[in-house]
């Protein structure tokens, strides 16, 4: 999976226009969905979560703590380190069944209440950020 900004000029790092779309579209929909479980999600938007998650999931136990989560939320902000306060309250926020970690079904919240964050908070980004 290859995270593109609009500051993205690395050579190595080419996606066709047609994959660059609908990783912008599920992204968006990321952004602009309801709070629910997994199933309420499209096969596309399962797909591209999965691949968010692995990304992210570097010690393979199927969470995603704060360690793991900050680099998720700095790289949806375009570069822009999150505070620790930040993440805490991402993890509060989406971590629906309150294990201190957010698994698969719940990165979808981690997403939106991370862009809802942002909007409130007025945070300036680099770029609107496609993963």
């Amino acid at each position: 999976m290859a995270v593109i900004t609009n500051q993205d000029d690395d050579a190595n790092k080419k996606i066709k226009s047609s994959d660059r779309r609908k990783r912008a579209a599920a992204a968006k929909r990321m952004k602009n969905v309801e709070p629910g479980g997994w199933k309420s999600l499209s096969v596309v938007d399962r797909q591209f979560l999965a691949e968010v998650f692995k990304t992210y999931d570097k010690d393979g136990t199927g969470t995603l703590g704060a360690d793991q989560v900050s680099p998720l939320l700095k790289t949806l902000a375009g570069g822009i380190e999150p505070t620790p306060e930040e993440v805490m309250e991402v993890l509060d926020a989406a971590d629906n069944d309150k294990s201190g970690a957010v698994s698969i079904d719940e990165l979808k919240d981690v997403i939106r209440v991370w862009y809802v964050m942002c909007k409130k908070k007025n945070r300036k980004s680099s770029g609107c950020v496609v993963m």
